[in-house]
């Protein structure tokens, strides 16, 4: 999956129909942030269907390089800071809720930080094997790989062990394992290769979303 044009824009459409669903079954607004995640990762599949289409350059240079810049946007901007945000709405506990608080500023640090450096040198796409290796500041270095890993680890999986909601145990260790496994056996790889399980995981939060809706229901018959 997603080592090809077709494979990524095939793996956007089942995604998007994921996020339909779960955002169908969210019990409230709240929520809807949670169970709009399998639709950024259909946004982030799609932008890397273009990054394959316009792989060679020429005319498409344009279109190849903002695709790049988005599907990098999306995986090192947008998820140590969305995913944070959206398990803190669905909070109850006013304790957890602040540790919460806390992994949201660590996410928007970050987030900021990967937005500076994808902006201030541009980041390039090349073909590596059957896969797409993306080149940005930081990620040639190996110490500073294992920071900017580690910071994105603790703000992305951390808040799925803080939260209390349903299956987020869950779903943060399949987190956790995909990217290990990646980063062992496809390092160079591994903003692309994890596109696999990103699938696995939009799964798993509309089992979590679609499982509290009856536990909403019952709660207000009672």
């Amino acid at each position: 999956m997603c080592f090809s044009a077709a494979g990524s824009f095939g793996m956007s459409g089942v995604l998007a129909v994921v996020g339909t669903t779960s955002l169908a079954r969210s019990a409230g607004r709240p929520q809807h942030m949670f169970a709009a995640v399998p639709f950024i990762f259909a946004a982030q599949q799609a932008a890397e269907g273009v990054v394959w289409l316009t792989m060679d350059g020429g005319a498409d240079a344009t279109l190849h390089h903002a695709a790049v810049n988005a599907f990098l946007g999306i995986a090192l901007v947008a998820w140590p800071i969305w995913l944070p945000i959206s398990l803190r709405r669905i909070e109850k506990d006013s304790l957890r809720r602040r540790a919460l608080t806390g992994l949201c500023w660590l996410g928007g640090a970050v987030s900021a930080t990967a937005l500076f450096l994808l902006l201030r040198w541009q980041p390039t796409a090349t073909v590596t094997g059957h896969s797409i290796r993306y080149d940005y500041a930081g990620s040639t270095n190996a110490v500073q790989s294992f920071i900017n890993l580690a910071a994105y680890v603790t703000a992305s999986v951390g808040p799925f062990f803080v939260s209390t909601a349903r299956m987020t145990r869950t779903i943060g260790l399949t987190f956790a394992a995909s990217l290990v496994i990646v980063y062992t056996v496809q390092r160079d790889v591994l903003v692309s290769v994890w596109c696999f399980f990103a699938a696995v995981l939009s799964g798993l939060i509309l089992l979590a979303v679609a499982d509290v809706q009856p536990q909403a229901a019952s709660s207000q018959v009672a």
